[in-house]
């Protein structure tokens, strides 16, 4: 026999034993293959169930926070609204103060406003919240003086000139 010969039945013997270990070694581990094979089905049931319920309750939440943010764009407009209707009866009430002073209040009440919605932080929301109410309340009390004697509401200007 030549060389090439003895080398080609070498590697088939070697093939041959590694298909007979590889088929035993299948047939003495079948059965834990086969546990394998179901418990990993199992999981990928459990998993894309998980994922079911991940996305349901993530699409659930998105409707709440949806839902949220228009009640609140929705009472936001309604504040910058009656903001408007406070700055046409300042200029009702004060017809002598120029309108540019009632714009600025009105702005001062706009930002405040912002500012007390819009802010990340807690503490400056509120801080931002009393503010607003502070100046809205004194806005308020001097429309309700009805005081025509005055050209300006000056407890206003003075709380909007300390901040």
């Amino acid at each position: 026999m030549s060389a090439g010969q003895d080398l080609g039945s070498f590697v088939a013997g070697l093939l041959e034993t590694i298909k007979s270990e590889s088929l035993e070694w299948q047939k003495k581990h079948n059965d834990d293959l086969n546990k394998l094979k179901r418990d990993k089905d199992l999981a990928d049931v459990k998993l894309r169930h998980e994922i079911e319920e991940l996305q349901t309750r993530f699409e659930e939440h998105k409707v709440r926070v949806q839902i949220e943010e228009q009640h609140k764009t929705k009472q936001f407009s309604e504040f910058l609204q009656s903001i408007d209707e406070t700055k046409s009866k300042i200029l009702e009430q004060f017809p002598s103060m120029s309108k540019p002073i009632a714009l600025m209040i009105h702005h001062h009440a706009t930002e405040l406003l912002k500012q007390a919605w819009h802010s990340p932080d807690t503490r400056d929301k509120l801080i931002s919240q009393n503010k607003f109410t502070q100046l809205m309340l004194t806005i308020t009390e001097e429309l309700i003086e009805g005081n025509r004697q005055k050209s300006l509401p000056e407890r206003t200007l003075k709380l909007i000139s300390m901040d």
